[in-house]
């Protein structure tokens, strides 16, 4: 896309070994074209490019385009009115052929309750992720005219952020390396583990999921929950990326490389089983 390097995320490891074909979880039918998933970075790209109908056209006659409602959102919260509504026009472009997705801990949520109801049966393609709501917003064209909304967007963007940072503390022992400190997370009773049960957790009395909530009557053992993450691949990301950014943000040793993911960054990691190819133009997402 335009004159600067394409920057492309392909499934990470997390995500690589399932060997499955995509299905459109909302249709329930194999796809025919490869699935793209976008972030903010991918939308802005396509605006500055000298050609973005061209690109559009050649997206949604050869592709799937799934939309991260995390990307829309981001979109939303652009302060400049022409630089947002051209993002939305390109989202509204998009869902041509394509659809949105929920947000990602939406979609931790529904996949949770789905395996925790009936694991034997539980299969994660088949688990309904699509928002739309978010698609009518993004149709009818009436969010981004809305600039008290607008405004809170970016602010509520700003405040998750720095809330997501200082999550984070500096600990006195650490690590050379992103596989030496996974090695040691994923030992029993580790930091890997502990990660996931808090996510599966959360989803059990959860107000703002789309599903009901419902009592989750005792602690997931590990057992169960090595069980979930082999089966879900969305969730599985999400706790490998969140151990990178605990990794980064606190056990990484002096001069080692830096990711410095923002907290959208590291939550878009639930989108990616969910395409062939995820599209970024930010180098911190593309690391």
């Amino acid at each position: 896309m335009g004159t600067g390097p394409e920057k492309t995320v392909t499934k990470p490891y997390a995500a690589q070994d399932v060997g499955y074909s995509f299905l459109a979880p909302y249709r329930g039918i194999q796809r025919m074209r490869p699935i793209l998933s976008f972030d903010n970075s991918a939308f802005n790209q396509i605006v500055r490019d000298s050609s973005p109908d061209s690109i559009l056209s050649a997206i949604t006659a050869g592709y799937h385009s799934n939309i991260p409602t995390m990307a829309f959102e981001e979109s939303i919260a652009t302060r400049n009115e022409e630089r947002r509504s051209q993002l939305i026009s390109v989202c509204r472009r998009l869902l041509a052929s394509g659809a949105c997705l929920m947000p990602p801990h939406w979609i931790i949520d529904v996949h949770v309750k789905a395996f925790h109801k009936d694991r034997k049966n539980y299969d994660w393609k088949k688990v309904n992720v699509q928002a739309r709501f978010v698609e009518d917003a993004i149709l009818r064209g009436t969010l981004e005219n809305d600039e008290q909304l607008v405004a809170e967007q970016a602010v509520e963007l700003r405040r998750l952020q720095d809330e997501f940072e200082l999550f984070f503390k500096q600990s006195e022992r650490r690590f050379d390396s992103f596989s030496e400190w996974l090695e040691e997370s994923r030992k029993p009773g580790g930091s890997f583990w502990n990660t996931a049960r808090l996510l599966y957790e959360a989803a059990f009395g959860s107000t703002d999921s789309v599903a009901q909530s419902e009592p989750l009557n005792e602690t997931p053992s590990e057992e169960t929950l090595r069980d979930f993450l082999d089966a879900c691949p969305p969730v599985r990301a999400f706790v490998y990326a969140f151990e990178l950014t605990l990794y980064d943000r606190s056990l990484r040793a002096d001069k080692k490389q830096s990711y410095k993911a923002g907290r959208n960054d590291q939550m878009m990691a639930a989108y990616l089983p969910y395409c062939d190819r995820f599209l970024t133009d930010d180098t911190h997402q593309y690391r």
